[in-house]
């Protein structure tokens, strides 16, 4: 991971809070609503195992989680571009002894009727320090949507989570149930 994506979303949140462009959750100067953004709830937690592990508690080499998504949008007659950060925290697990965590994230854009229309993926690598075993930071991404004539910025949804293998799916959802 990078400081200057740091420093870049922290001065994306600036810009929310100076902007007058639509805030996601409470557009108040655009006749328009954004796109409805969400975190999926099953790819939202990511634990990573070291391969060919027992997968036990202390075979764990990280954990990820998208933690919020904030932003603003601006409605064109043609476009929409959304700005969202993405606050993540990421957990050195106890089997990390490279002190990184490689991971990646994906965004998919979807109409009305559920379509996926893009998704995007993101590649990261979290770099802990020499004894850090937490890193809270966000990333900052911009989305553009085509605006087709006869759909509102509210016919689509941005949903981000990480990408997983099936186990680690399948890991994390009996994981959430127990919670």
């Amino acid at each position: 991971m990078h400081r200057n994506r740091v420093a870049a979303a922290a001065g994306l949140l600036m810009l929310l809070a100076l902007g007058g462009c639509g805030v996601l959750g409470g557009n108040t100067t655009s006749p328009y609503l954004c796109p409805t953004t969400a975190i999926l709830e099953g790819p939202s937690e990511l634990v990573r195992f070291v391969k060919g592990s027992a997968r036990g508690p202390n075979d764990v080499s990280f954990r990820t989680k998208m933690k919020s998504v904030s932003g603003n949008c601006d409605v064109a007659d043609k476009l929409i571009t959304m700005d969202l950060a993405i606050s993540m925290e990421a957990l050195r697990g106890p089997a990390n002894t490279k002190g990184e965590a490689d991971f990646a994230y994906f965004v998919a854009i979807l109409n009305k009727d559920k379509k996926v229309l893009t998704r995007t993926r993101f590649p990261m690598i979290a770099k802990f320090k020499r004894d850090e075993t937490k890193l809270d930071f966000a990333e900052a991404v911009t989305v553009t949507i085509p605006k087709k004539k006869e759909a509102m910025p509210e016919d689509y949804m941005v949903y981000m989570g990480f990408e997983m293998t099936p186990e680690e799916l399948a890991y994390n959802r009996d994981r959430q149930r127990q919670h």
